[in-house]
């Protein structure tokens, strides 16, 4: 059906037990391939599976099924729509945004695509996935019927595939801001205009649990983005301080309070770089701090500087925090592990000269699952931490 590619034996064990990527060095022969070329894998005995050919990284190829059959528009609507089922069945109606793929872990790497109500925002991380692009977003439409599709794929993947990026209306009517719901709060979209896909949808089950914790409390909302974290902590919190280095984040959480029904006034929104506001808290100032930083490592390469990135803001919040004050530390970085992040939370507690008890831990929501043969895919560490 398609060129073959042949595994060495010793590296089919972890493609056989599931994983996705088939490396460079585990590649006994291939026929003549170009770059996003559709390819079935083979051991030297058994058919492996279907995936696409990728010579610009060391991950080969990215597995797309175990089954014999055609990449097609049939093959991706087939594969949506069990997705769309999956994860609104997690989902029991608490919110109209989720993520509808999360590449390798729902079985179409290289693709990341976002829900906000009738808007569809996509991004291509590879040039395979890219070659396809045709035939998934008319599967998208199909499943859907979105009002349009947005195309945000990221300048990493431009540098590392080589292709352009592209940020565009790719199909339908343009809408630049939606509200969504999310267990019973509001907030507003920019869908052009925001980070990522627009909103960090991977939070929502956390933004949630903050708020049995905050209670009562003066409470700082670090990297606040446009203040997802804010709202929720509003709703019980005694003041909220939401900080972020865009002014226009800040303004967006504003409008996000206002459309929640908490008056702005009673709070305070500060449009300023976390790392130098953490060195000005007075001690006692906030009762609750909590830092949700962007990734600090895209590369292993960058992961020590990340490190000490993670070490310095969550020292400086713990020095700042009362004994019995609580911080709340979250990382999105993959390629810093769960025991990684726990002994950084413990070195800034020895750092701080305090001790730490762990109140509340969590990962990603049902709609960014990770295979257990793909642990890769498990990337978000959340802790609610009591200083002691």
């Amino acid at each position: 059906m398609y060129p073959k590619v042949l595994l060495r034996k010793e590296s089919a064990v972890s493609i056989l037990q599931g994983h996705p990527w088939i490396f460079s060095k585990g590649i006994q022969g291939h026929s003549k391939l170009e770059d996003g070329d559709l390819c079935e894998v083979h051991t030297e005995s058994k058919f492996v599976g279907i995936g696409y050919w990728d010579s610009k990284t060391d991950i080969s190829v990215r597995i797309l099924t175990r089954t014999l059959e055609p990449i097609d528009e049939a093959f991706f609507f087939k594969r949506l729509t069990a997705l769309k089922a999956e994860k609104e069945r997690f989902l029991e109606n608490s919110t109209n945004a989720y993520r509808v793929v999360f590449g390798e872990s729902d079985g179409i790497p290289g693709l990341i695509a976002d829900l906000y109500d009738n808007v569809l925002v996509v991004q291509f991380h590879t040039w395979g996935m890219r070659r396809m692009k045709t035939e998934i977003l008319n599967a998208l439409v199909k499943v859907y019927s979105p009002k349009c599709i947005y195309e945000k794929s990221s300048e990493h993947t431009q540098k590392k595939e080589g292709f352009e990026v592209e940020e565009q209306l790719v199909y339908g009517t343009a809408t630049e801001e939606v509200e969504i719901v999310e267990n019973g709060f509001k907030f507003l979209v920019n869908i052009p205009k925001g980070q990522k896909t627009g909103f960090f949808l991977d939070q929502r089950q956390n933004r949630n649990s903050v708020i049995r914790f905050v209670k009562g409390l003066n409470m700082l909302n670090a990297f606040a983005y446009t203040g997802g974290f804010s709202v929720y902590a509003a709703s019980v919190a005694k003041k909220v301080t939401t900080l972020d280095i865009s002014k226009g984040a800040v303004e967006a959480a504003k409008k996000n309070f206002e459309i929640n029904g908490f008056d702005p006034n009673k709070h305070e929104f500060v449009a300023e770089d976390a790392f130098e506001y953490l060195k000005k808290i007075k001690p006692g100032q906030f009762d609750c701090i909590l830092l949700d930083p962007p990734s600090f490592a895209h590369r292993k390469l960058q992961v020590p500087n990340a490190i000490k990135a993670y070490i310095s803001i969550n020292t400086a919040a713990l020095k700042a925090l009362p004994k019995g004050g609580i911080l709340i530390s979250s990382s999105c970085t993959a390629h810093i592990d769960e025991p990684t992040f726990i002994d950084i939370l413990y070195q800034s507690a020895s750092h701080a000269r305090c001790t730490l008890k762990v109140l509340y831990g969590a990962l990603q929501p049902p709609d960014h699952p990770y295979n257990l043969a793909f642990p890769e895919g498990r990337y978000l560490k959340f802790f609610v931490l009591l200083k002691d």
